[in-house]
């Protein structure tokens, strides 16, 4: 059954059988969605167009892609036919990103659930240094930020990072080293699954951020539609909304494909069910 989104301009996630619908249905949810399929713009989304930074900063941003170690490329493997995101890894400086005002922030009561997928050999791919394939946020990678990275080290580990605002999560300044790691807000997985030769589906959800009555909050990190970890904590994410961006492929090696992101915080069946359409059915024609 090949399901339409209201109110995108008919725009379809999956083409998900109904009987499987019956339960869970992420799509009801998409605010934005960039399948590469047909380009580098999203499809779906508040600012579906794709930009350039100078840098982390920010402080230039132009239209379109200007990276040269960045590209669409075909992909015929399994389920992922049609186009990925490829990022070569020799432009470390300019940023790849989509406008923040896509992530659908709220100011209280903030829930989501970010997808994507990857393929690479981290251990062999990744130049030395810290990675982050995908990071939201509208200052710093520490302040007011969701990103998921690979650490700097061998073997490298994977990790979703939820940061509140610096003065929020480390009213006492204390130094990131000194940091211990019970009190990084971070869910760390230690042997994950990446390989060159396949996909990974990436997830995480969130729901609490910003809570009006200052509980705790929930995000928890998806691999292959499993949970890999939940990070329990007040969050509290205070936006300039129009200052924000979701940038990727941070000194990433490696392809990228299909970013989606939902205003829920999709239950893990409806994870699960987007890992599993993915790995079997393509998108639903545009």
């Amino acid at each position: 059954m090949l399901r339409f989104l209201s109110g995108l301009h008919a725009l379809s996630l999956l083409m998900v059988p109904l009987a499987e619908l019956q339960s869970a249905d992420p799509t009801d949810s998409l605010i934005f969605l960039a399948t590469f399929d047909d380009g580098l713009d999203a499809e779906v989304g508040a600012d579906r167009r794709l930009r350039t930074a100078d840098s982390l900063e920010r402080q230039i941003i132009r239209s379109g892609n200007t990276r040269t170690d960045v590209r669409r490329v075909a992909e015929q493997n399994g389920a992922r036919r049609g186009a990925v995101l490829r990022f070569s890894g020799l432009d470390t400086k300019r940023i790849t990103l989509f406008s923040g005002t896509n992530a659908g922030y709220r100011e209280r009561d903030w829930n989501g659930t970010v997808s994507f997928w990857l393929k690479l050999n981290p251990d062999e791919d990744l130049a030395p240094g810290y990675c982050d394939p995908i990071q939201l946020t509208d200052s710093r990678w520490n302040d007011g930020s969701f990103f998921v990275d690979f650490d700097k080290d061998l073997p490298r580990v994977f990790r979703l990072g939820v940061f509140s605002e610096y003065a929020f999560w480390n009213p006492q300044d204390i130094p990131w080293e000194k940091v211990s790691n019970e009190e990084r807000p971070m869910v760390v997985v230690r042997q994950p699954p990446f390989v060159r030769t396949d996909w990974t589906h990436v997830a995480w959800t969130f729901r609490g951020i910003n809570a009006s009555d200052a509980t705790a909050a929930e995000a928890t990190l998806f691999l292959n539609g499993q949970a890999a970890g939940t990070l329990r904590r007040p969050m509290q994410l205070q936006w300039d909304e129009q200052n924000s961006a979701i940038m990727l492929g941070i000194a990433y090696t490696g392809d990228f494909d299909e970013l989606a992101i939902f205003n829920r915080c999709l239950e893990p069946a409806e994870v699960k069910l987007i890992t599993e359409l993915q790995r079997t059915l393509t998108a639903a024609p545009r």
